[in-house]
């Protein structure tokens, strides 16, 4: 039996990585008492699939994960053991049965659907930056990680960025959807870094972003 489950990773668990989300999972689904098909090898696991990893720092709102079970008990049932060992930050909200021959859902995310929520940023120099990326036709950006650097071109994955609005506290909010190609994406953080080309330096560690939905094809 195979379920897909779509849950929250919240504000509190923000700084969680994606290991560590897998992790928590899995303890919570043999906290519930499900019982998980395992892999084979040397260090069996529940068989279970995690999609679109979220960057360390950013909450997602509507995540998903699949799990293969060797039991085919009733979803209310499975829903209501796993939203009770979930810890706190983390909230189940929708538990289904999915067919064996269901393809990866990873083939079929089109998009992620993003909130940035800033500080101390102008907002028309915001929107003047964000029009100039969005006329370009190309935005090379150097993702430089411990073992590699490489460049991308930001530009074919951003679809669309929303008008940026002032919000009380000096706050700045900002809608922006990025399209993923054969499991490939780019993260909102590196949009913003490369707003530098277009007049507007701002540290994109100072935002808080979420992602609001998985937009599936």
């Amino acid at each position: 039996m195979r379920i897909r489950a779509k849950y929250e990773k919240g504000d509190a668990v923000r700084f969680l990585s994606h290991l560590d989300v897998q992790r928590v999972i899995q303890i919570s689904v043999s906290r519930a008492g499900w019982l998980a098909e395992m892999s084979h090898g040397f260090s069996p696991r529940p068989r279970m699939s995690f999609y679109a990893p979220l960057p360390t720092g950013t909450a997602g709102m509507e995540e998903y994960f699949d799990a293969t079970l060797l039991e085919k008990p009733e979803i209310p049932d499975l829903a209501r053991s796993l939203s009770g060992s979930l810890p706190a930050g983390f909230r189940l909200h929708e538990l289904y049965g999915i067919s064996d021959k269901e393809e990866s859902l990873e083939e079929r995310i089109a998009a992620s659907e993003y909130s940035l929520d800033m500080k101390g940023v102008d907002v028309a120099e915001l929107s003047r930056s964000l029009r100039s990326f969005m006329e370009t036709s190309e935005a090379p950006f150097l993702v430089v990680r411990p073992k590699e650097t490489k460049a991308v071109d930001l530009r074919p994955f951003v679809l669309e960025v929303g008008e940026p609005r002032a919000e009380s506290g000096g706050r700045v909010i900002l809608g922006m959807v990025i399209g993923h190609e054969s499991g490939r994406t780019i993260r909102p953080q590196w949009v913003l870094a490369s707003l530098s080309r277009f007049g507007l330096d701002l540290d994109p560690r100072e935002a808080i972003i979420d992602r609001r939905k998985i937009l599936l094809g």
